[in-house]
């Protein structure tokens, strides 16, 4: 893994990782006060940095690729298992929860979602700069 590999990509995924749960920790009380259940949004947090890494890691070796292909199947086919991923989870936690779940705590994680696609689109945008101009 290269070192600006790490600095593009993972090391922000990892800070929003840390300060999400660091947040859910300090105000839980707050959060549960507005009816967002802190442990529902660190879960959410946990699956969504997991995702976003091994997408990050797909998409990072699909940019070593001689073919230019490799690179739009490797974001058609990580963005399709998010969805799914994502999408199950949602379902399988409404379902489970009954009348004790938390929709505010979802949509704190649809939140989290934009953020980490921001921040994993921002390090594979540089990313693929660098390597068109090793390239060219």
């Amino acid at each position: 893994m290269t070192k600006l590999k790490l600095n593009n990509t993972y090391l922000p995924l990892i800070f929003i990782f840390v300060s999400v749960n660091a947040l859910c920790v300090i105000f839980n009380d707050k959060l549960d006060a507005y009816h967002i259940n802190h442990l529902v949004v660190q879960g959410a947090n946990l699956l969504l940095f997991v995702l976003m890494t091994i997408s990050a890691y797909l998409h990072f070796k699909a940019l070593r690729s001689s073919n230019p292909h490799a690179f739009l199947r490797s974001v058609l086919s990580a963005t399709v298992i998010k969805l799914f991923v994502i999408a199950g989870a949602t379902f399988i936690y409404l379902f489970a929860a009954g009348e004790q779940r938390s929709v505010y705590a979802v949509l704190v994680g649809m939140v989290l979602y934009i953020i980490y696609t921001a921040v994993e689109l921002r390090g594979l945008f540089r990313m693929n700069k660098q390597n068109n101009n090793v390239k060219s």
